[in-house]
């Protein structure tokens, strides 16, 4: 999930001091891609599984699971322009992402599962409840400076 907010992090340290270069607009593109490609990842976390080796939330006794967040519409998009290579990638840059709104569906998803790890394996263990707690206040703080800069 952390990797999730990659796009929020290029943009705080190095949207504004954008040059023009093709380097800077390179790492923006990455920074963007990883965004979107970790969005996908822990959507399929909450799919049906697929191949042998893959690790799905189903898989945990006592977790309810509430299946993917992404619309069909949005997986076929992340599937099709960034995931895949496919003919369609040519027009990656001919559409704009809802960043803030995809990353906000992931965070909940991901929020209710660490909300289950936490109760479930780690009830009595204040270390390890203190680094879950650590990293969500990440996530929240990043969450807000992305809800801020997308409506301001």
């Amino acid at each position: 999930m952390r990797l999730a907010f990659s796009y929020n992090v290029w943009h705080k340290r190095y949207g504004r001091c954008h040059n023009g270069s093709a380097d800077h607009e390179l790492i923006r593109i990455a920074a963007l891609e990883c965004t979107l490609l970790n969005v996908r990842a822990v959507d399929e976390f909450f799919r049906q599984q697929s191949w042998s080796t893959d690790i799905r939330a189903a898989q945990y006794p006592g977790f309810d699971s509430p299946g993917p967040f992404l619309s069909s519409v949005e997986k076929r998009k992340l599937d099709q322009l960034v995931v895949h290579l496919t003919y369609n990638r040519i027009h990656e840059f001919d559409y704009t992402w809802k960043t803030v709104e995809l990353v906000q569906k992931a965070y909940r998803a991901f929020s209710n599962f660490l909300d289950y790890v936490e109760r479930t394996f780690y009830k009595d263990q204040r270390n390890v409840k203190a680094s879950i707690r650590n990293m969500r206040t990440r996530f929240e703080t990043w969450l807000t400076q992305m809800e801020l800069r997308d409506s301001g």
